[in-house]
């Protein structure tokens, strides 16, 4: 088991383990005085643990409610959060209660933008169920809605209390959902280099998935603690995401998050050896990174279509967009661009 302190505006605990669920409410305990506990979970993930997570509350007095939505990032909308307020308010939830983010990234962004709006801010723990949840989106604080304009239009920087992250929930897990945590856990890679680097290089093993995900957890908690809110340092967090996004919004968000940041990182790996950023050495590792772990597949969109949508990014002034490069692995850097010089290098 690993237990990784975090310290930011509120400090607090991720651990990572396995059979964690079962013993959720024995970690609450150790933080919180038993109070509501307002689960928020979306189908799929509910019918696996949602049992077990009560069970495990009810053991440590924690009185539970649960509000269980469509799975998708198609429910995370400003109606689902009127829903999930007015669930909150009609069993009279107050700020010495909780909030309990159970399942993926979407349910952990709207459940974290819930706590940070209810009353102005009531306390929320992450359980993270997916790779892509527990590695990243479930750390840090960001909290967010999507409108139709984009993705995660709305949202807060709001710290959770706990993080608990039980890895055995990635045994059940499609190899889709699997691959597509590698995504942003090959970002942290690239990122850093080292260590990290090494376990996944050849391609991850399972045996080293404990360790993986505490690297990964290590990483984004390095940037947050340098700045929390995104001043500066932590849009190198944004590795592959300027071209994950776009993909995103053309494909309806059929396709998702981590295999388009896995695309985002072939596209900025691609711009960085065109425009001398990276030598080709290092973006040939960078090409047999994504190989090795399955994670080749290029973008399905044409360069002038994914340009529209980024000209709408909130990182563009004027005819440029600021991008995270890669220098080499373990070294990220960020660049400004012409807009119309990236679409030359998009394929």
């Amino acid at each position: 088991m690993q237990r990784i302190k975090v310290k930011a505006s509120t400090n607090y605990e991720v651990v990572i383990g396995k059979d964690l669920l079962n013993k959720i409410g024995v970690e609450i305990r150790k933080i919180a005085e038993p109070c509501k506990v307002g689960i928020i979970t979306d189908n799929k993930v509910a019918g696996k643990y949602l049992e077990t997570v009560k069970n495990s509350l009810e053991k440590e007095g924690f009185t539970t409610y649960n509000f269980v939505f469509k799975n998708g990032e198609k429910s995370k909308t400003v109606e689902t959060f009127i829903k999930i307020q007015n669930f909150l308010a009609e069993n009279e939830f107050s700020r010495k209660d909780i909030l309990l983010a159970l399942g993926g990234g979407v349910v952990g962004d709207l459940t974290g933008f819930c706590a940070s709006t209810y009353m102005r801010g009531i306390r929320y723990v992450q359980a993270p169920t997916t790779l892509l949840a527990g590695i990243d989106s479930s750390v840090g604080g960001k909290t967010a809605i999507d409108l139709k304009a984009g993705k995660n239009l709305v949202g807060t920087f709001y710290q959770p209390i706990k993080v608990v992250f039980d890895i055995k929930t990635l045994d059940s897990l499609p190899e889709k959902e699997y691959l597509n945590g590698l995504g942003e856990g090959v970002k942290y890679a690239i990122m850093d280099g080292g260590e990290i680097y090494e376990l996944v290089k050849d391609g991850l093993s399972h045996a080293n998935l404990e360790k993986f995900c505490a690297l990964c957890v290590k990483s984004k908690k390095a940037v947050v603690e340098k700045d929390e809110k995104e001043g500066g340092y932590r849009k190198i967090l944004n590795l592959g995401h300027t071209f994950a996004h776009a993909i995103e919004k053309l494909s309806d968000y059929t396709i998702p998050h981590g295999r388009c940041v896995a695309m985002g990182l072939k596209i900025i790996a691609d711009v960085s050896l065109k425009q001398g950023w990276l030598s080709t050495a290092e973006s040939i590792l960078v090409e047999k990174l994504l190989k090795n772990n399955g994670l080749m597949t290029p973008s399905p969109f044409e360069k002038k279509d994914m340009i529209e949508v980024m000209r709408r990014d909130k990182k563009v002034s004027g005819d440029k967009i600021t991008i995270v490069s890669i220098a080499k692995i373990g070294k990220c850097e960020f660049k400004e661009i012409k807009l119309d010089q990236l679409k030359k290098y998009l394929r």
